[in-house]
């Protein structure tokens, strides 16, 4: 027959075995819980960049001959810009910053200061004048836009267009990193007009802020 030690030793050491087993089976399911990653989900927003050049055509000599002299810093005059200059048959012109329930744009800065680091893009070569800003896309509705298309202008005159999509989730953001080149050392604008559809097949359009860009 068991001794009465022996027989209290062994359950306590079968007790103190669940406890730690208890215990273990508890503490797992915390270290392999995925909390904190929808918020990180949420908070991404896609990033797409432009490189633009200032259509007005520079010829050599410019830079030294130019009429007038502005100061470091001034913005363009009048504000907000007046009609755009005119354009040939089909060339799309600029429109009034459209105001719309579905999204908004933010700039970032803006004004914007003249930066003079180089825009790494063909025909910046000889337009040493440059411009680096962010247009952020807010879209307000729970459907999702795509934008298949978006003219670019400056000084009102237009300038290109860009066709990669830039897809917006319902209440999502994207932003655009927008470089723009020149070889005038005036004050200038710039406005990007957005073309696409909502998820429904809906179309959308939506002309950004007028943008100021600031003499060197």
């Amino acid at each position: 027959m068991s001794s009465p030690r022996l027989l209290a030793a062994f359950l306590a050491l079968s007790v103190v075995g669940l406890l730690i087993t208890s215990c273990g089976e508890q503490a797992s399911p915390t270290v392999a819980s995925p909390v904190g990653s929808p918020t990180v989900a949420r908070s991404t927003s896609m990033e797409l960049f432009d490189m633009l050049v200032d259509p007005t055509e520079l010829t050599l000599g410019t830079l030294d001959d130019a009429p007038v002299s502005y100061p470091p810093g001034t913005a363009p005059s009048p504000w907000p810009p007046g009609l755009p200059p005119r354009a040939q048959p089909g060339v799309p012109v600029p429109t009034d910053p459209t105001i719309s329930a579905r999204m908004h744009i933010l700039i970032n800065p803006e004004p914007v200061p003249q930066s003079g680091a180089p825009v790494p893009a063909a025909g910046c070569n000889n337009h040493p004048f440059t411009w680096y800003y962010d247009q952020v896309l807010i879209n307000d509705s729970g459907l999702a836009i795509t934008f298949t298309e978006r003219e670019n202008f400056f000084d009102g005159r237009y300038s290109s267009t860009s066709s990669d999509a830039i897809q917006i989730r319902g209440n999502g953001t994207v932003t655009l990193h927008t470089r723009w080149c020149s070889g005038y050392a005036k004050p200038h604008y710039t406005q990007t007009r957005f073309k696409g559809r909502d998820e429904t097949g809906e179309p959308i359009e939506i002309s950004g802020p007028w943008v100021r860009l600031l003499t060197p």
